[in-house]
């Protein structure tokens, strides 16, 4: 079983031990919303190192991370009758859990910098000394701005994908993340580096 536990209550999950790719994400959310306890033991295992990497970005250390991943889980299986597929189940969760990560952030009262624990997008494309001075400059972007920038370079995304991530528009997110990388330059150009 895996147990979530958040502010007092319990959901017990069992473990499936396989990672039913078999299963698509349309059929897992028929059976989650049809009671199957264990279709979300899937779902958990399915998104959670994909969860846990994104929350790690503004999280302040792993353990905050995984506590936001466990609370988007919880959220997750309370919201499920309302999730009506009109973005991905990928799409969702991430929303949920970006929201949860700033919630948290700002419960901790600091400025949320980023997390960035992990290796660059393209290690050929910059060296550890470069990329460290990068991510940090990310990091002291504020958060309207961060965002865009933090789920575009390191995650990957589109602008579309940003947009349902965060609930904004296209247009916000392509202007927000024109101004963060407008900053980041400037930034780096006070600094002396490229």
């Amino acid at each position: 079983m895996v147990r979530l536990t958040v502010a007092g209550e319990t959901v017990s999950v069992p473990r499936t031990g396989q990672r039913a790719t078999n299963l698509s994400d349309a059929d897992l959310v028929r059976r989650i919303k049809s009671g199957e306890q264990k279709a979300f033991g899937i779902l958990i295992e399915r998104y959670q190192g994909g969860l846990l990497r994104l929350v790690g970005r503004f999280a302040e250390n792993r353990e905050d991370a995984e506590d936001v991943v466990q609370e988007t889980f919880i959220a997750a299986y309370r919201q499920m009758a309302r999730f009506r597929g009109e973005a991905s189940l990928a799409t969702w969760l991430s929303r949920i859990a970006i929201r949860k990560a700033l919630r948290a952030s700002r419960r901790h009262k600091r400025s949320a910098s980023a997390n960035y624990e992990h290796d660059p997008p393209n290690d050929h494309q910059a060296d550890a000394a470069e990329f460290v001075t990068v991510r940090e400059a990310v990091a002291r972007l504020p958060e309207k701005l961060r965002m865009p920038v933090v789920l575009r370079f390191w995650e990957d995304l589109s602008g579309r994908e940003i947009a349902e991530v965060l609930g904004w528009k296209q247009t916000t997110v392509w202007t927000r993340l024109y101004r963060g990388l407008e900053r980041l330059r400037r930034e780096l150009q006070v600094d002396g580096r490229r």
